[in-house]
């Protein structure tokens, strides 16, 4: 039987305990939540406690089923938009009609993966700090470095004035 009820309660393993607030007024056990994927590839998306859910309890033993997801109704400006919108502000919205993802991120974003291909073009707006040597076609910032900061001191090693360098980039 398909009934609505609120979170009230949830586990390390991803189940629930749904209020069903009907006319029999009960509590299920902890159910699983219907996901996109469990097996090889897994989905990990949580239901706040207290948020109204679609449910289907097994009629010999209403107190366990199966929670089918969260139930609302939001005004969408364009339905073309794929989204995840956290309390904290941070969303990630993929619009399937312009194919431009964008993510705003209260925090950090870490990655990691055996190598990174970028094929575009790249405009950062901030500064770029790297903990490793920077490099493209011609060679490594360091190796610009060595070549271009060479220079003569005109009065020994003493910290007075120098001359140009002695190789102009």
């Amino acid at each position: 039987m398909l009934k609505f009820g609120f979170i009230t309660n949830y586990d390390d393993c991803g189940r629930v305990v749904v209020q069903i607030q009907d006319e029999d007024d009960f509590t299920t056990d902890y159910i699983p939540i219907v996901r996109t994927s469990a097996s090889k590839d897994e989905t990990g998306d949580t239901i706040d406690p207290a948020t109204l859910v679609a449910v289907v309890l097994d009629d010999m033993n209403p107190s366990s089923g199966v929670c089918l997801g969260a139930v609302g109704v939001m005004p969408r400006e364009n339905t073309n938009k794929k989204y995840h919108k956290f309390t904290d502000g941070t969303v990630l919205e993929y619009d399937r009609e312009t194919h431009n993802l964008n993510a705003v991120v209260k925090g950090t974003i870490t990655g990691k993966a055996d190598n990174t291909t970028l094929d575009s073009p790249l405009n950062v707006l901030e500064n770029i700090v790297s903990s490793k040597d920077v490099s493209d076609k011609k060679g490594t910032m360091q190796a610009i470095r060595e070549a271009f900061n060479n220079h003569v001191h005109t009065n020994g090693n003493n910290g007075s004035n120098t001359g140009v360098p002695t190789n102009k980039l």
